[in-house]
């Protein structure tokens, strides 16, 4: 008669175990259980949050965004890039849209926000545009020197500022005022 070693009874008493009386089983169980309890939460709704430069006034958007139409229709009716007979040619379209644009960020300027938050970002926004302008003005300068050069953007922490300005933009419900695709 054999007697069964005490190791292997007790490999036996573990695989005779049931899941949940095992640690492995119970800290998979919380892992399955945390995963489908996050993607409920995620597709609920409950997660769901405005973006984070969302005016909590509509009010300057409702203002800007028929100004912002205005001055995007003056855009679109001058001569298109693409029929720009020379680089000096481009300047001189480029410069009237400028003008406009100018004219644009000084009538939003006087549309006063309700709160300090949405005054603050705003203000933001439109530095933004004072920065868009120089950089338009200073290609609009090299175009006018006859070298066919390429549009470039001043960076801001090595980021593209127009994504967060168009984004602002989007978020606010003023299409009109992303900046325009003329350049």
């Amino acid at each position: 008669m054999t007697t069964p070693s005490p190791t292997s009874d007790t490999a036996a008493g573990r695989r005779s175990r049931r899941w949940y009386q095992r640690p492995s089983g119970i800290a998979a169980a919380i892992v399955v259980a945390g995963s489908f309890g996050l993607w409920t939460y995620a597709f609920s709704g409950a997660a769901r949050r405005d973006p984070p430069d969302t005016l909590s006034d509509p009010a300057f958007a409702t203002a800007a965004e028929p100004i912002c139409a205005e001055t995007r229709t003056v855009i679109d009716g001058l001569e298109p890039a693409a029929a720009a007979t020379d680089p000096i040619d481009r300047a001189n379209t480029l410069r009237q849209a400028n003008e406009a644009l100018a004219g644009l960020v000084t009538r939003l300027r006087t549309i006063e926000p309700t709160n300090d938050f949405d005054r603050d970002i705003v203000t933001k926004w439109l530095t933004d545009w004072d920065q868009y302008l120089v950089d338009r003005n200073a290609y609009a300068d090299t175009l006018s020197t006859g070298e066919d050069a390429l549009f470039r953007l001043t960076t801001r922490n090595g980021q593209d500022y127009t994504k967060s300005m168009d984004n602002f933009a989007t978020v606010n419900d003023m299409g009109s005022c992303a900046t325009p695709g003329d350049v």
